[in-house]
């Protein structure tokens, strides 16, 4: 049989611990940890719980944003956008304002999401062959660590594969090739590449093409039966997600005595965190530890990447290994955030002079003297900056693309994208809302140009 493994993150070097391994520090001695770490006196014991949960909230905001959504289309039946697990639900329609399933997210591709239990068994992938110019099934584990199964990895030929959970030694089908995934939830945002009505119609074929079979038949383990919590925004629906998420998923390889350290807030990480059970002092520094963090991320969601001394930074996607507040900023930002190597992308929320871009104030002009070498395609997206929304305007153009009708290529192949509020006939124009917004370009198959550093994108110009 074939066995393939695609890593999602470069320095994941194996696959999470499981739940039984993640657990093993609090079993037979965990209690005495606890008692032994945490001062008697009330203020001392404050303060460590506050900086606990402070780490606990960086570390697990990937984990508990996804668990949200995973809450919601796969285990909440009855309610909006619920499948269950193991079955796609297909987008038809390129994401627009006020798009709902995550942030920041693309108007180049069609979207289908599904969420995999694999405690429930291996699950069976079909990728038909196809002509489509680009397509991914990008996975992540629950902590948002990226893999591809696509046109850079697989090709257009498709192929069958077979998505295992952490440690499984079953027999690998005939004609599969193994996928061994780092966590028993996983994630599969599928990107079909699509802009004009024909090339929508041969995504819609390719999404239905693409099948997801659970097989339950080479399941190896029973799930465990930790109930899932229902999601919330306070710090203790923040604590309960994490808690089943750690005791069902377990944790990277190399961060035992960081969950050693988690589990000094009293239940977390067993599977039966309960905050009642805190007492006031425990209570009110978690709560400030979460509120801290989250502060923090809100805060420095703006200075995602690198900066690249025009403006612009470069975002360094999926490949997080042990840098927990990147992780949990860039997810923040926008889950769903593949490999430099699918989609190199890079932001500017400021001008060439470092002025905020804001469309109430001023118009500007972005000069590529040469558009992002790719093999793919690609685009430069505009955001409102309040919300990390698509912005609505009556042209429902939220981009300017290698794709975009008309788009007009200057005689030495440089292209200029008008950005302003006003309104503009060209189709160069990329409408702005008159007020704060910031900027996208995304490179997928990006060329060594792009993810060597030799090309980068010009300050954006603020006009006249």
């Amino acid at each position: 049989m074939k066995f393939l493994t695609l890593m999602m993150s470069a320095a994941i070097l194996a696959p999470l611990s499981t739940p039984a391994v993640a657990q093993a520090g609090a079993s037979g001695q965990g209690e005495r940890v606890q008692a032994d770490l945490l001062p008697v006196n009330a203020s001392d014991r404050a303060i460590l719980l506050r900086s606990v949960a402070f780490q606990a909230t960086i570390y697990g905001l990937p984990a508990v944003l996804q668990y949200k959504e995973m809450h919601r289309q796969a285990i909440a039946e009855g309610g909006a956008g619920y499948s269950g697990f193991g079955t796609f639900i297909h987008e038809r329609e390129l994401a627009g304002p006020g798009y709902a399933a995550f942030k920041v997210p693309n108007s180049d591709t069609l979207y289908s999401t599904s969420w995999l239990d694999l405690a429930l068994g291996p699950v069976e992938v079909t990728i038909p062959p196809t002509s489509l110019r680009y397509y991914t099934l990008n996975y992540f584990d629950i902590y948002g660590n990226p893999g591809n199964l696509g046109t850079r990895t697989v090709g257009s030929a498709g192929g069958r594969f077979l998505l295992t959970p952490p440690g499984w030694q079953g027999d690998v089908p005939e004609g599969l090739t193994r996928v061994e995934m780092t966590s028993r939830h996983v994630w599969i945002l599928m990107r079909v590449f699509a802009q004009t009505r024909r090339e929508l119609e041969q995504a819609y074929r390719f999404q239905d093409a693409v099948k997801l079979q659970p097989r339950g038949d080479l399941a190896s383990t029973a799930a465990p039966g930790h109930v899932p919590p229902a999601p919330g925004d306070s710090a203790a629906d923040f604590m309960r997600a994490l808690d089943y998420v750690l005791a069902t998923d377990g944790h990277l390889p190399g961060e035992e005595a960081l969950m050693a350290g988690f589990r000094t807030i009293p239940g977390l990480g067993s599977g039966h965190f309960d905050p009642a059970r805190l007492d006031p002092v425990a209570r009110e520094a978690v709560e400030a530890g979460y509120a801290d963090a989250m502060r923090l991320l809100l805060n420095a969601r703006s200075q995602l990447g690198q900066p690249t001394g025009t403006g612009w930074t470069v975002v360094s996607k999926g490949n997080y290994g042990h840098n927990y507040l990147r992780r949990a900023i860039n997810n923040l930002a926008g889950l769903g955030a593949n490999v430099r190597e699918e989609n190199a992308s890079f932001n500017t929320f400021v001008d060439a002079g470092g002025e905020p871009l804001d469309g109430a104030k001023a118009a500007y002009r972005l000069h590529l003297p040469q558009p992002p070498p790719v093999d793919g395609f690609w685009s430069v997206t505009l955001y409102d900056a309040r919300t990390f929304e698509l912005h609505p305007n009556p042209l429902r153009r939220y981009l300017v693309s290698d794709r975009t009708p008309g788009l007009k290529v200057n005689r030495d192949g440089s292209v200029d994208i008008i950005i302003r509020h006003a309104t503009s006939g060209s189709a160069n124009w990329l409408p702005a809302p008159a007020g704060p917004f910031f900027l996208v370009i995304r490179s997928y198959l990006p060329r060594a140009e792009v993810t060597s550093g030799r090309w980068l994108p010009p300050g954006v110009i603020r006009e006249p």
